[in-house]
């Protein structure tokens, strides 16, 4: 978890304990399915093929024959890849073997909401990202799947009725949005010059690949961050209804959604009109302190900022 995704593996031990393992574990299922949808140089068939193979892998309704075929069939294919995601993809049969301990329900949410998201990565895997509209469809599927993973999860577990539950569900979409969104933006560069593809809706904003990357174009780089920045903020006010309606039996989903929405508010906080974001070649980061004081006061700092941002529309 550490290598795969350090900022999670600074939230998800603030989790309630009965939850904690199930999400580690669909967290890195969900990390080994967007291996295979963006990390290497491969060609689409073999993303797709293998995509379809790992989402497969993690169907309570198979064989442990058929189980154990496809995790050999996924595990070698970790020579296609580098560093910690060949370590992960190397060791598919362990994330299995945990997965498979879960609660059945637990395991059925998982699939479910892991296969939702394969059907989207795989619809985005040639298709460009040109509009609003299309970034919104991209990171319900990448990252509004996961807020409806946890949903599901804490609302089974939990067994939440009424109007907390429904306050949950309508406004987790938006949740996952918001962060993924604030990643986005701030892997522009990097993204187009490492990745060959990135999920700016440039057509509707205006401006190409190369312009936005060049500082002879300014004012018009910062004219579209801006409208991508304004976009995520509109986001905060479901971010502050859904935090409100999780019970308050559950202290450390607080903990953990409060942690990673402040992280993302601090994130845009630092990208807002920033020129670096297209200029530089390394990745803005928050300060190790700003992270430390966000972990001590999380709840109040990821309040007060949400609020502020809604007052300013």
């Amino acid at each position: 978890m550490q290598e795969v995704s350090r900022s999670f593996a600074l939230t998800i031990p603030l989790l309630d304990k009965r939850i904690r393992e199930p999400v580690m574990i669909t967290y890195l299922q969900d990390r080994l399915l967007d291996s295979f949808e963006d990390e290497g140089v491969l060609d689409t068939d073999y993303r797709k093929k293998y995509m379809g193979k790992v989402v497969e892998l993690f169907n309570p309704t198979i064989s442990e024959r058929e189980q154990n075929e496809l995790i050999k069939q996924v595990s070698k294919q970790a020579s296609e890849f580098e560093d910690s995601v060949k370590k992960l993809i190397k060791n598919t049969d362990k994330l299995v073997t945990c997965f498979n301990t879960l609660d059945q329900e637990v395991q059925k949410i998982s699939f479910r909401w892991l296969s939702e998201m394969d059907k989207g990565m795989q619809k985005y895997l040639d298709k460009p990202v040109e509009t609003f509209s299309e970034l919104n469809e991209y990171c319900y599927y990448v990252a509004g799947t996961v807020g409806g993973f946890l949903t599901d999860l804490i609302v089974e577990i939990g067994n939440i009725q009424g109007e907390n539950k429904q306050v949950l569900e309508k406004n987790f979409v938006e949740s996952g949005l918001f962060l993924q969104k604030v990643n986005i933006i701030r892997d522009i560069k990097l993204d187009i010059l490492n990745h060959k593809k990135h999920y700016w809706p440039l057509k509707e904003l205006g401006i190409t690949e190369s312009e936005i990357i060049d500082q002879a174009n300014e004012n018009e780089a910062l004219k579209a961050l801006e409208k991508m920045v304004n976009d995520v903020k509109r986001h905060s006010k479901a971010l502050i209804d859904y935090y409100y309606a999780i019970p308050k039996e559950w202290s450390g989903y607080k903990k953990f959604y409060s942690v990673n929405n402040a992280m993302g508010y601090a994130t845009l906080e630092l990208i807002e009109s920033n020129t670096d974001l297209f200029y530089l070649n390394k990745k803005l980061k928050i300060k190790k302190t700003k992270v430390l004081k966000i972990l001590a006061v999380s709840e109040d700092t990821f309040l007060k900022k949400a609020h502020s941002v809604l007052n300013e529309n």
